[in-house]
């Protein structure tokens, strides 16, 4: 079960349309990507006035940042960021690396450098990998850049520790999440004191919320039963996650 009594929940989409003040009423985070064309600071301004305090802005950098580009313009596209987490008092800022950025020392030491670099504007920075990296070379960069990897808990094993950001990655098609990998979901998170939970599919990302929710309620109640997902239509290709 989780611990309902003491974790700290946040759940939301990748991205957002349309009135966020209606998604902060259903979701507690959202992911804002930053990229050539930022909102404008009295855009960001009351995006941050419009929802609640405890609702939390995940800052994506942009690509040139992930691909670890150097030179004025991925210094340009950095700081962009940077102002926008600041704007937005966003809690997460998160480092997605290009599938060319490969598991070699200089990598990871452009990794840290690049943390290094970031002022204490958010009191998590994440790094998300991609491409061909194997569970130790995460764990061995996230620990040497003291960044928190971003890890998919429905299809794998997140690493121990008291706080976890983790991607539940959309399916092809237009397949949804089976129940069995949400609870592979809610067991990933036993024992955590603080998730951040991010659901690429927006079919998806209300029943996982609810299920988590759920799951945290029973084990606040001290309830000792395994709490089964929101059911929903599954296609046939749900079966084999």
């Amino acid at each position: 079960m989780l611990d309902g009594a003491a974790m700290r929940l946040f759940v939301g989409p990748a991205t957002h349309r349309g009135d966020l003040a209606k998604l902060a009423a259903r979701f507690g985070m959202v992911e804002v990507r930053v990229e050539d064309a930022a909102p404008r600071a009295a855009t960001l301004r009351a995006w941050r006035k419009s929802v609640g305090p405890q609702f939390v802005f995940s800052v994506v950098m942009p690509r040139i940042v992930g691909e670890l580009a150097r030179g004025p313009e991925a210094e340009e596209a950095l700081a962009r960021a940077v102002e926008v987490a600041r704007l937005l008092e966003a809690r997460c800022l998160l480092l997605q690396t290009a599938p060319t950025v490969r598991p070699t020392t200089a990598n990871r030491n452009r990794i840290t450098e690049l943390v290094e670099k970031l002022p204490k504007l958010a009191t998590t920075i994440a790094w998300e990998p991609s491409g061909l990296w194997e569970q130790e070379e995460i764990r061995a960069t996230a620990r040497q850049a003291q960044v928190l990897p971003v890890l998919d808990a429905a299809q794998g094993e997140l690493f121990p520790g008291s706080t976890v950001y983790t991607r539940i990655r959309a399916l092809g098609g237009a397949a949804r999440l089976s129940d069995k990998a949400i609870e592979h979901v809610i067991r990933q998170l036993r024992g955590r004191r603080e998730a951040f939970v991010v659901v690429d599919n927006p079919a998806d990302a209300s029943r996982v919320k609810t299920s988590l929710e759920r799951a945290m309620t029973a084990a606040a109640a001290g309830g000792g039963v395994v709490v089964r997902p929101v059911p929903g239509r599954l296609r046939a290709e749900d079966e084999e996650q």
